[in-house]
C-alpha cells in the first residue's frame, strides 16, 4: 500500500515484502520558494517525518525520514 506524506503529500512511498522502501516524488509539480526563496522545492518531508517501515509478520517499525528535493 502506498502512503502519502510531507508538505501538499508531496512524497508517496511503499515497503514490499521485501523490506525494499520505494520512495515517489512527482518531479512535475513545485511547491513554491524555500523559506529563504534561494531554491524552488519540488518536494519536501517538512523535516524529519515519521514513516512505517513495518509489515503484518513483524509488526511497526517506525522510522524517521527527512527528505528536501529543490533546485
Amino acid at each position: 500500500m502506498e502512503e502519502k506524506f510531507g508538505k501538499e503529500d508531496s512524497i508517496s512511498y511503499s515497503v514490499d515484502d521485501d523490506g525494499i522502501l520505494t520512495i515517489k516524488i512527482d518531479t512535475t509539480k513545485e511547491l513554491g520558494p524555500s523559506a529563504s526563496g534561494k531554491t524552488t522545492l519540488i518536494a519536501s518531508s517538512g523535516g524529519n517525518a515519521k514513516i512505517n517501515i513495518g509489515n503484518e509478520l513483524h509488526g511497526d517499525r517506525i522510522v524517521s525520514l527527512g527528505l528536501n528535493l529543490y533546485y
